[in-house]
């Protein structure tokens, strides 16, 4: 199916605005034709035979003919932009949902700030032909074949005379389009761009600030920029030629009109009225088409900003649940790696060969050099992607027979990076637990030590904590996190060390609620400092995906060996 056959479904919905907007349309064509054959009674009737009751009567109802058009036109405008705006609204709500849905794959390869252009920039043109584009084609379109017809009716040569230029006018503009619909797609993918650009900076804009690289930062932007200017100028220049041209046409045709049907008006072949009806309505037919011409860079945009967005509609998630998934039963026994491997890649293996068994109520760290699979690991479990080898299973049920639903809602994550959400501290809290009560989020607050400061607050529960949490401190986001995950009160818990780069004071506020949110759970903890897993009741050192050593701290520190050596580097750089 092309997409522009996809875009018109949607308007299925809108059956009965666009029905009621059709009719306006036809009206506002009906009496555009109609003003013509006005114009031959004023000068035929009236002005030639001096009945000044007959031009009365006429401008009486060339007042009502524009009074009645001018409320069909406000009609039909307001209708298509109802429906426009009813089909982007959509159309939005579509792309948004479709992006949720997508598997971490997706996101690992996509930038965020093209995905915004897409919902924006790229939507946006879509909207402005919807809500032009049927117009163009129903009114426009009406009223060219209304005046054609009064053409034939008033001299039928002349009338073909005018119609030779339609054809080449088609041409002309099928010509432009293709151009266009290039070049706005080029423009599109530079707009994607310089959003990205522009996410990046604002983003990072204290490491910026920090190396003093706000010149550089501009300097790129300008030159990117200039990028997207040249495109752009690409782009009006071929929508600029196309009305010059059109109206050229045009003229040739109007001046051979003038000259032949000037000569029988003078011998006496043709009234004056019919001759200035005839004129009146071919001015009349060349502006619809020159309507075409311009509206046709407004379709070629907006096919091209279709295309992408029905591009990102068309991607298939990788990792979902199967149709006859069953429900997880609440987590009672083990989870099991069964000869598990991963890669990104496939010539770059990330996990290879692991088996282990963690037993209901462990604590299972997970420690090794940047790049040795932890946090792959942990993204394993929660099913952000399936292994490539091997399985992964939770009392004896694959992840991959068990809906996503029922396994994400018995596991709760606190990361190193706190994500928060640009809103208040209950929405952030009860994120993990939508619908939960004042006393349930307060309760949750003062097991992870995140009370004392939030009713401090100015509106305290309600307080705007800023964009990813940036009005508070590392500690505070980080208890804030920890509060989240309680209240979800998950049977199993993963940890990606919330404790580094913490003040002292800070880090045993959060260590203390760490320890909290570990009782009475199945714990997998991504540890970057050793000291923090000496309680851990099994170790395993991943080493370029492999196990490379597992025991307890202890057994561990008895081998003397990469856990040992780590060990000993750690404690010296802590001097």
């Amino acid at each position: 199916m092309t997409n522009l056959r996809r875009i018109l479904r949607y308007f299925r919905h809108h059956v009965g605005d666009m029905m009621l907007s059709l009719l306006a349309m036809t009206g506002v064509a009906v009496l555009t034709a109609a003003a013509m054959w006005l114009l031959k009674q004023v000068v035929d009737k009236a002005l030639n035979s001096g009945d000044l009751e007959a031009l009365q009567t006429v401008v009486l109802l060339v007042l009502l003919f524009y009074l009645g058009k001018a409320a069909l036109a406000y009609f039909h405008d307001y209708l298509t932009a109802k429906v426009g705006q009813a089909i982007i609204q959509q159309i939005r709500d579509e792309v948004f949902g479709h992006i949720h849905t997508l598997s971490m794959d997706f996101f690992t390869h996509t930038d965020s700030a093209r995905l915004i252009s897409r919902l924006t920039n790229d939507a946006q043109l879509l909207q402005n032909a919807l809500t032009k584009i049927p117009v163009m084609i129903v009114r426009d379109g009406l009223t060219i074949l209304f005046l054609t017809g009064f053409l034939f009716y008033l001299h039928w040569k002349f009338a073909l005379l005018a119609m030779i230029i339609l054809p080449i006018s088609g041409g002309l503009i099928a010509r432009f389009g293709k151009k266009l619909r290039r070049t706005g797609r080029e423009g599109q993918q530079k707009m994607s761009d310089l959003y990205v650009m522009i996410q990046e900076s604002i983003t990072g804009v204290s490491v910026v600030k920090a190396f003093q690289q706000e010149q550089y930062e501009i300097d790129r932007f300008k030159k990117e920029n200039s990028r997207f200017f040249d495109i752009s100028l690409k782009l009006a220049k071929v929508e600029a030629a196309s009305s010059p041209v059109m109206e050229f046409l045009g003229a040739i045709g109007m001046a051979a009109i003038l000259w032949l049907g000037g000569k029988d008006v003078v011998t006496g072949q043709w009234t004056t009225g019919a001759f200035f009806a005839f004129i009146g309505s071919a001015l009349s037919l060349y502006q619809p088409v020159k309507n075409f011409s311009r509206s046709n860079a407004t379709l070629q945009q907006a096919l091209a900003g279709a295309d992408r967005i029905f591009e990102l509609l068309d991607v298939k998630p990788t990792v979902v649940s199967r149709p006859d998934a069953e429900t997880l039963p609440p987590f009672e026994k083990t989870i099991q790696f069964r000869g598990v491997g991963f890669s990104y890649r496939p010539d770059t293996p990330v996990i290879q060969d692991i088996d282990v068994t963690i037993n209901k109520g462990d604590i299972l760290a997970l420690v090794g050099p940047s790049g040795s699979g932890k946090t792959t690991f942990s993204a394993l479990v929660l099913r952000f992607y399936d292994p490539t080898r091997g399985q992964i299973v939770i009392d004896g049920k694959d992840l991959r027979d068990v809906s996503l639903d029922s396994l994400r809602r018995q596991i709760g994550v606190v990361t190193q990076e706190t994500i928060l959400f640009n809103d208040t501290v209950r929405h952030n809290v009860a994120y993990s637990l939508p619908g939960a009560g004042e006393q349930q989020i307060i309760e949750a607050l003062k097991t992870a030590n995140a009370w004392d400061f939030v009713k401090a607050m100015p509106q305290q529960l309600d307080t705007l904590i800023g964009e990813r949490g940036v009005l508070l401190s590392g500690g505070q986001k980080q208890r804030l996190a920890i509060a989240r995950a309680l209240l979800k009160n998950p049977p199993i818990l993963i940890l990606d060390e919330a404790t580094s780069s913490l003040d002292a004071a800070s880090e045993k506020l959060v260590q203390d609620a760490i320890e909290k949110l570990m009782q009475n759970r199945t714990v997998i903890v991504i540890a970057h400092r050793l000291a923090t897993v000496k309680n851990a009741n099994r170790i395993l050192l991943l080493d370029h995906g492999r196990v490379a050593e597992s025991g307890t701290h202890a057994e561990l520190l008895e081998k003397r060996g990469l856990y040992y050596k780590l060990h000993e580097l750690q404690l010296l750089s802590n001097k």
